[in-house]
C-alpha cells in the first residue's frame, strides 16, 4: 500500500466521531487484504455474564448472529485468540493461534465462524486507557496478509481504540451536561460547518427541529451564537 494512501486511512481513523465511522475507516483499509469484518473489546474475565461480557466491547462490525452465538454459547472462553491474545504483544493470523493450540474447541469455534463468512483473520492485542488487554480481531472469507501488512494493522487498531476511548469520553462528558444525544450530533455536525439545513438533512430531522436543538446547546453551554457554541464545546471537552 502506498505510504499516503495509509497515512490517509489512519487520519480517516484519527477523526472518526462514532463506532459506525470508526469500523468503516478500519475496512476501507482492512478490504484491501480480504478483511470485512472487524470487532474490539475487553477481554472478558472467566466466568463473567454474557450481557456484561458484551458490555465490554468498543467497537463491532461482525456478522449479527455470529456476535450474539459467539457470547450466548461461551466460544470467548475457549477461542485460542483470545488465550493467544492474552500473552502476545503482536498481532498474528488467526491459523497461528489455531496451529499453536489445536484442540476439538478450537475447531468447533472456527469451524461456526466460517458458517459466517470468517475463514481466516488478524488478531491484534490493544489496551485502553485504563490499561486493560483488549482484541481487536478482523477477518473475512479469503484473507491475503503479509507479515509488513500485519504490521501496519497494528498502528491502525491502537489508534481505533484511542479514538473509540475519545468517543466515549465525549458522549459521557454530553451526558453529564444534560445533553441528549441528538443535540450531541447537531453539536458535531455545527462544529464542521454544516448549516441547520444540513444538519436536518444528515440527521434526518426536519429544520425547526434542529433550530431547537440548537438553541437547547447554546442554552445549556450558555453560548451567545454557532461560533460561541462551538468554542464552549472545545473547551469543555465534548469535541476534539
Amino acid at each position: 500500500m502506498h505510504h499516503d494512501t495509509f497515512l490517509q486511512l489512519l487520519e480517516q481513523i484519527r477523526d472518526a466521531s462514532d463506532e459506525t465511522a470508526i469500523c468503516g475507516a478500519l475496512l476501507r483499509l482492512g478490504g484491501r487484504f480480504g478483511l470485512t469484518q472487524v470487532l474490539c473489546g475487553i477481554v472478558p474475565k472467566p466466568d463473567i455474564p454474557t450481557p456484561a461480557a458484551r458490555a465490554q466491547i468498543l467497537f463491532n462490525r461482525w456478522p449479527e448472529q455470529w456476535f450474539l452465538r459467539y457470547f450466548d454459547e461461551g466460544h470467548v472462553q475457549r477461542d485460542p485468540v483470545i488465550h493467544r491474545v492474552l500473552t502476545s504483544e503482536r498481532g498474528f493470523r488467526w491459523s497461528d493461534a489455531i496451529a499453536q493450540a489445536p484442540s476439538r474447541a478450537a475447531d468447533h469455534v472456527f469451524g461456526a465462524a466460517r458458517e459466517h463468512g470468517l475463514a481466516e483473520g488478524v488478531a491484534i492485542p490493544v489496551f485502553n486507557a485504563d490499561g486493560a488487554r483488549g482484541s481487536l480481531s478482523l477477518g473475512g472469507a479469503r484473507v491475503d496478509l503479509k507479515d509488513t501488512e500485519i504490521a501496519m494493522l497494528e498502528i491502525a487498531a491502537n489508534l481505533a481504540v484511542e479514538t473509540a476511548t475519545a468517543v466515549a469520553g465525549h458522549r459521557k462528558t454530553a451526558r453529564d451536561l444534560g445533553l441528549t444525544t441528538r443535540e450531541y450530533d447537531c453539536l458535531r455536525w455545527t462544529a464542521d460547518g454544516k448549516t441547520d439545513r444540513d444538519i436536518a438533512d444528515l440527521l434526518g430531522l426536519a429544520v425547526r427541529t434542529v433550530e431547537d436543538h440548537g438553541a437547547s446547546l447554546r442554552r445549556k453551554l450558555d453560548a451567545v451564537n454557532r461560533a460561541h457554541l462551538v468554542t464552549r464545546a472545545f473547551r469543555s471537552g465534548l469535541l476534539r
